[in-house]
This record gives structure tokens, C-alpha cells and sequence, in this order.
């Protein structure tokens, strides 16, 4: 083990309300302060987990406006800084540092995680080619890629051909003292006299919110008591999800919520949450509800939903795009029973990050 402090750089284009942002925002909070002295670079210090971020992290602004902008300024602050590990988790950050690093001549360790699904963004067309090659460039450079599902793992190694030695899987961490504390002496956000069903997630194709809103229609076209709220930032699909609702009479069945800073009070209180997106990576959010021991309802957006959600047993799981199935599954919410409230036992990201920095193979302990 080390004795002195080992510096850690995270770069991000920003801290805005994504999956991604708020993992990263996570590993900050879960990284040991005694041993790690960490960096926070943001191309642009916007966002909404800025508050999150712990007082020891040092916040370093590149106030540029686009990632692809920031590659000068981001070598730079790595050649002041002198980090041993840097640490990135969205495609184009991870492209844009492994360039940088690579023009560094002691470069430092890199530790790059994926996002998404490689083969689902391929199959929808959400992955160009030259994504994909820059990508596969940048995790042969890395010393360790983190997939967050054994087949995020083989798919990484597949499409992007990158060494099966360096790939390792590490599933999203939950951050259970601050969901606890975010959940402690509140009160209901909506009317708890009615039926109220949760989903949260940027408004985007890939959350499939279309295909909730299509299916609620069909749930109040049989009951008149629930209700849909919806939480998250629009991603490009708000104003055609607002004409949805209106054209389907469901103005008053239908909120679309925006950002909200402690989602977990609609989480804790709600009957159901719905997971209707197209494709993931791993989906913090039925992580947490299932931490919650609320009731989830999922499309099978990838393979590791069946490990997650015992289907029939703690939720149900549905085809994706499948409106009927998915209006069915939310109709038969009473019949889901959560699972005991637990800590998913889960690799510590303390000891990732030393075993990158003294391989088990040099035989350090």
C-alpha cells in the first residue's frame, strides 16, 4: 500500500443531470480523502451535481464550450497537475483525454469507463464510425476500460477490439448515505391518494418515453386514478412528448417534471417506477428504486435486467417497444413484491484505482 496521498484527475464535459455525471459524481464522494488527492476538470462548470461535489476535490473550470475545444487545456492542466490516475466516463471525454495523455511524454494511468451498450448503439444507429474507431483508439491506450454488465465487457472487447485483459466489469455504485439522508423526515410530493407511477431520465428516444406515454393512455383508458410523472431534463424529445400528451387527452394524467434535485422523494413514495427505455448501460435509477424497495417495471434494454429484476417476483419485465405489455405490466404493479432493502455488495472503486496504480502482478500488496 501507498503511504502518501496519489493524485487523481476526473474529466467531464459537465456535471449535468445524466447517468454518467452523477456515477462519476458517486466515485468522487466514494474515493478515500486520506489517500487520494483528486481534480475535477469540466470543460464547462455547469451542471446539477455541482453541489454534490465534495469540499476536498479540487474544481478546475477549462471554460471551453465544446469537449473537442478543450484538448490544449486539458494537457496542460494534466502537465501541472501531474495526476498518476486520470479517470473519464462519457465517449467523447473519453476520446478527448486519451488524446491528451497521449501527448504527454510520463503520461499518467487511464482508467476509461463506457457508458452504453457499444452493440445497442450500433443496432440504433446512435454509434458512427468514427466514434467507434477513435474509441477503440483510445481504449487500447487505456490501462483499464470499465464496462458496467459482464456483456458491456464482451461487447467492448468485440467492437472496439480491445485486449480482454484490460476490460474488467464494475457495476454502477450507489451512494446509500446520500439516497438515505435524501429520503429522511420528507414528505410525499404528489396526492398519495392516487395511483402514482414514477419514470426519470433525459427526454430522449433512448428513454422510450414515447412509449410510456402510449402506454399510460391505455392504463386510463381502464382506470382513472393513476398518474405519470416523469423527472428529467429535456434531451431533445420534450416539445414532441408535450404534443403527445395533449394529443392523447392526458394533460392532467401526464407531468413532465424537469430536473429535480432530490428525485428520491418521488422514488420513496411512489406505487411503481417504470424503466421504458430503449437501450442502457446499466440504469442507476432502477438501482436506487430497487434499493428503495420500490416496485420497478422494465423494458429488457439489456441482458442484465433479468439478473437484476427477478421478472414476476420483485418486477416485471418487458420487450422494448412492446405499448400493450408494457400498459399490462403497469396495471398489475400490486402483484410485484420488492425485495429486503440492501447494500449491493459491489467492487470498491479505492481498490480499482490502487490495483492500477501497483498491478497485482508486481505482487504489491
Amino acid at each position: 500500500m501507498f503511504n502518501e496521498k496519489r493524485k487523481v484527475l476526473f474529466f467531464l464535459p459537465n456535471l449535468s443531470g445524466g447517468g454518467a455525471e452523477k456515477i462519476s459524481v458517486t466515485l468522487l464522494r466514494q474515493l478515500d480523502a486520506q489517500k487520494y488527492e483528486v481534480t475535477l476538470v469540466l470543460v464547462e462548470n455547469i451542471g446539477k451535481y455541482i453541489d454534490l461535489i465534495p469540499a476536498h476535490v479540487r474544481l478546475v473550470d477549462l471554460k471551453a464550450k465544446k469537449t473537442v475545444l478543450s484538448l490544449f487545456k486539458l494537457r496542460k492542466e494534466i502537465q501541472s497537475f501531474r495526476p498518476d490516475i486520470v479517470y473519464s466516463s462519457l465517449f467523447r471525454s473519453n476520446i478527448i483525454l486519451s488524446m491528451a495523455v497521449s501527448m504527454i511524454k510520463h503520461r499518467p494511468r487511464m482508467i476509461l469507463r463506457s457508458p452504453n451498450s457499444p452493440e445497442l448503439l450500433i443496432q440504433n444507429k446512435e454509434l458512427g464510425w468514427r466514434t467507434k474507431y477513435l474509441l477503440g483508439r483510445a481504449y487500447k491506450k487505456a490501462d483499464l476500460v470499465l464496462a458496467q454488465t459482464p456483456q458491456m465487457r464482451e461487447e467492448i472487447i468485440c467492437h472496439h477490439q480491445t485486449d480482454a485483459s484490460k476490460v474488467d466489469v464494475f457495476l454502477n455504485p450507489l451512494d446509500c448515505q446520500h439516497i438515505d439522508e435524501q429520503t429522511e423526515n420528507i414528505s410525499p410530493p404528489f396526492d398519495t391518494k392516487m395511483i402514482n407511477i414514477v419514470a426519470a431520465g433525459r427526454l430522449s428516444k433512448q428513454k422510450g418515453f414515447d412509449v410510456l406515454i402510449n402506454a399510460f393512455a391505455l392504463v386510463c383508458e381502464l382506470r382513472d386514478d393513476f398518474i405519470l410523472h416523469i423527472l428529467g431534463e429535456d434531451g431533445g424529445e420534450k416539445e414532441k412528448l408535450e404534443q403527445m400528451i395533449v394529443a392523447l387527452g392526458l394533460e392532467k394524467k401526464v407531468n413532465l417534471l424537469g430536473f429535480q434535485k432530490n428525485p428520491y422523494s418521488f422514488f420513496y413514495y411512489s406505487n411503481l417506477y417504470v424503466l421504458s427505455s430503449r437501450w442502457e448501460g446499466l440504469p442507476n435509477t432502477v438501482l436506487e428504486n430497487l434499493y428503495l424497495r420500490t416496485p420497478v417495471v422494465s423494458t429488457r434494454c439489456i441482458p442484465f435486467m433479468q439478473i437484476l429484476i427477478e421478472d414476476k417476483v420483485t418486477g416485471l419485465l418487458v420487450e422494448v417497444d412492446d405499448v400493450p405489455a408494457l400498459a399490462a405490466a403497469i396495471l398489475q404493479y400490486k402483484t410485484i413484491t420488492p425485495a429486503p432493502r440492501r447494500k449491493t455488495e459491489l467492487k470498491d472503486i479505492n481498490q480499482i484505482f490502487n490495483t492500477v496504480l501497483y498491478p497485482v502482478s508486481q505482487g504489491i500488496n
